[in-house]
C-alpha cells in the first residue's frame, strides 16, 4: 500500500526537473524577448543556435559581450565566413566560439566549454550576445510568432 503512494510524488518530482531542467531554459531564451534566435542544448558542454542577423553583427556582439563579460580573447580568427574566438576567464576555463555565415540573413553559432567546463557560462555568454544584439539594434526583424497568425 505505501509504495502505490510513493510513485505519485515521484514522478511528479521528474515532471518537474523536465520542466525545469537546463537544456529547456537554453532551448526557450531567445524565444521569450521576441528576438529572431533558436537555441538549442548538445549536451556535453555544448550549445549551438541560429541568428536572424548578419554574420558581421554576430561577430561583433559576441566580441562586445566578451569584454562586457570580462572574458580574456586568448586567440581570433575571423574570416568571410567562419570565425573562430577562444575567451577564457579568471580561473583559467575556456569557451570557444564557432561562428558561421549560413546565409545572407542567417548566421549559426556555437558555444564549447569543454568536457569539464560550466555551460551555463556558454548560456550567460548567449544571453549577453543577444542583449548586444539587441541594444545595436542588429536583428532583421523583431520575433513575435503571435502576431505572424
Amino acid at each position: 500500500m505505501r509504495q502505490k503512494y510513493m510513485t505519485g510524488p515521484a514522478l511528479f518530482c521528474l515532471f518537474l526537473m523536465c520542466l525545469c531542467g537546463c537544456a529547456s531554459s537554453l532551448a526557450t531564451q531567445g524565444l521569450s524577448n521576441g528576438v529572431p534566435v533558436a537555441f538549442n542544448s548538445t549536451g556535453s558542454g555544448t550549445g549551438d543556435s541560429a541568428w536572424f542577423a548578419r554574420y558581421e553583427d554576430v561577430v561583433q556582439a559576441t566580441l562586445d559581450a566578451g569584454q562586457k563579460l570580462s572574458l580574456k580573447l586568448e586567440e581570433k580568427t575571423i574570416g568571410m565566413d567562419q570565425s573562430v574566438l577562444n575567451f577564457i576567464d579568471d580561473m583559467g576555463s575556456e569557451l570557444e566560439m564557432l561562428i558561421e555565415r549560413r546565409t545572407e540573413t542567417v548566421t549559426w553559432a556555437q558555444f564549447d566549454v569543454g568536457w569539464f567546463g560550466s555551460s551555463s557560462i556558454g548560456r550567460l555568454m548567449a544571453r549577453q550576445i543577444v542583449i548586444e544584439m539587441a541594444e545595436a539594434d542588429k536583428f532583421l526583424r523583431d520575433w513575435h510568432p503571435a502576431e505572424d497568425d
